[in-house]
């Protein structure tokens, strides 16, 4: 696998890319990270990242130590050292050594990781979490480095054979998956959970969203129950390294739930891969 990283924009062999055991990364966990894809050389709706990794780290009060335009020449710089045609980036910001936060002033660090990768095409298989995630909490609406909820949910699906799991809020609503935006189908028409519910602003929801707007399809945001969602006519997941995916199983108090992989889905699927790859 062909994987190249850089440190605070110094590219370096990956047994030398090192950060201290005392950034509060480690401890606290303390900072944020973007995932997204790159085709080639170019950064997939890189700016649209670029954007939620800003306001996440004000919100959670790390100054990133460069500019916008430097961190994207930092991000390009690496994509174009790793020549797989298809590339996962990782961008993370951490808050810097505090030592047990010791109130001393911090210094970020910015690391990029581009690793090949290779884009799943299976239909996914998911399972409801028994964590809830909280839906009144603002930190839902930025990736920062607490991921052990959705990692915790992962691991118990991928325990039991599945792909993903459903997370669900405190009202019993449906906000998403551990790894992933959800949608659904019902009538033609195309929903996916409010930002309300506690989901993150996934990058490829967005662009899903404007590509249905753009093509006349019938889309919006609704809250949805689990009992209804399993109603539902279609339903598909996505992500900025997975796209678009179908469903076609759910799993929920030991019952199991089949879907069709519908013509809206693969419409959407087939709008976001001319989006990303024809333009090229």
């Amino acid at each position: 696998m062909k994987i190249n990283c850089s440190i605070d924009g110094k590219a370096l062999p990956v047994s030398k890319a090192l950060i201290s055991i005392f950034d509060n990364a480690l401890f606290y966990a303390d900072g944020l990270f973007e995932t997204f894809l790159a085709v080639n050389d170019r950064a997939i709706f890189l700016e649209d990242h670029l954007e939620r990794f800003e306001n996440g780290a004000r919100l959670i009060n790390i100054n990133i130590p460069v500019s916008r335009k430097k961190l994207s020449r930092w991000i390009t710089d690496s994509i174009a050292l790793n020549p797989a045609p298809v590339k996962k980036v990782r961008v993370t910001l951490t808050a810097g050594d505090s030592r047990f936060w010791s109130g001393r002033k911090q210094k970020p660090r910015l690391l990029i990781i581009v690793t090949e990768h290779r884009l799943p095409n299976n239909p996914f298989r998911l399972n409801v979490s028994p964590f809830a995630v909280d839906e009144r909490s603002p930190f839902r609406h930025v990736k920062t480095l607490s991921f052990v909820l959705e990692m915790s949910s992962r691991k118990l699906a991928y325990i039991d054979g599945f792909d993903d799991a459903i997370l669900l809020n405190h009202k019993g609503n449906v906000a998403e998956t551990s790894s992933a935006n959800i949608f659904w189908v019902e009538n033609n028409e195309l929903f996916t959970p409010p930002l309300s519910a506690g989901c993150l602003e996934g990058m490829t929801r967005r662009h899903i969203l404007a590509l249905a707007s753009d093509a006349g399809i019938r889309a919006g945001e609704r809250n949805i129950n689990l009992s209804n969602l399993l109603k539902s006519d279609e339903i598909f997941i996505s992500s900025s390294i997975k796209l678009v995916l179908p469903v076609t199983h759910i799993f929920h108090d030991k019952i199991g739930y089949d879907f069709s992989t519908g013509k809206l889905t693969a419409r959407i699927q087939r709008l976001l891969n001319e989006l990303i790859f024809q333009s090229n």
